[in-house]
């Protein structure tokens, strides 16, 4: 019997909060200076690596959130903050801790202000952890998820010189990132049930990428840190009768 994924078992047992708790009010946004943990340049998830941009200046992302509740409730963050699920926080794999965003959904346009001070989400095709009352605020907490645009608002006091020197650096390391492209879907819940197949079949990470000009949902496997092990996952998803093919891109991208 095949084990369970790691990230899986690390949310076994998650759940929603009190909502007589909810705190609807965003913190003011603000330049706040960085935390003294939880922004490394660098740093290794489950055997794959994350860059840290040094500016949040400029970012903007699209991709699927998700939430994240009582099982971490009252645990330090990445930041050193404690996870308080009943406040508007979240966590992000690359923008420096903390940095203030804008989550807005693409389906219904709800929109609210976040402050990122962890790190996650370490699955496939997310990108960004809401908190429970984040998630409660945008009315996703009975899907789980949503396709979401998400932008800075807040960048630290650093200037333009240096956010475009920090997005150069930040596209270098991500530039070695490989991924396999395993199919592309007018719906997105097809995209989503392959990516759950491979997951369960292969245990390779994987994301979910929308494609505005064909209007595509593709579904990547990766990323791959090595060109090598692109090979090695090609010969798996056959193995399991996946098709693929190699289709290297930023992560970021």
């Amino acid at each position: 019997m095949q084990a369970e994924p790691a990230w899986k078992q690390a949310v076994a047992g998650d759940g929603p909060g009190n909502p007589n708790l909810l705190i609807t009010e965003p913190e003011v946004v603000t330049n706040l200076p960085k935390s003294r943990s939880g922004n490394r340049p660098e740093y290794e998830v489950f055997g794959i690596r994350y860059a840290v941009l040094d500016s949040a200046r400029h970012f903007r992302e699209q991709g699927v959130a998700s939430w994240y509740g009582s099982k971490f409730h009252g645990n330090a963050t990445a930041s050193g903050e404690i996870y308080d699920m009943h406040r508007l926080t979240a966590a992000h794999k690359h923008l420096p801790l903390p940095t203030f965003v804008r989550v807005t959904r693409q389906d219904n346009g709800a929109s609210i202000v976040v402050k990122v001070n962890d790190r996650g989400p370490f699955v496939g095709d997310r990108i960004i952890d809401l908190s429970y009352a984040a998630a409660s605020a945008l009315d996703m907490l009975g899907s789980g998820k949503a396709v979401v645009t998400i932008e800075a608002i807040s960048d630290h006091g650093v200037g333009e010189v240096e956010a475009q020197a920090s997005s150069v650096a930040f596209q270098k390391v991500q530039a070695t990132d490989h991924y396999v492209q395993a199919g592309a879907f007018a719906e997105q819940a097809n995209a989503h049930s392959l990516m759950d197949k491979i997951l369960a079949s292969t245990n390779l990470p994987s994301r979910l990428d929308f494609e505005p000009q064909r209007q595509l949902y593709q579904v990547l496997v990766g990323p791959f840190f090595d060109s090598a092990v692109v090979q090695d996952a090609l010969q798996l998803l056959n193995s399991q009768g996946f098709e693929g093919y190699p289709a290297a891109r930023s992560a970021g991208s």
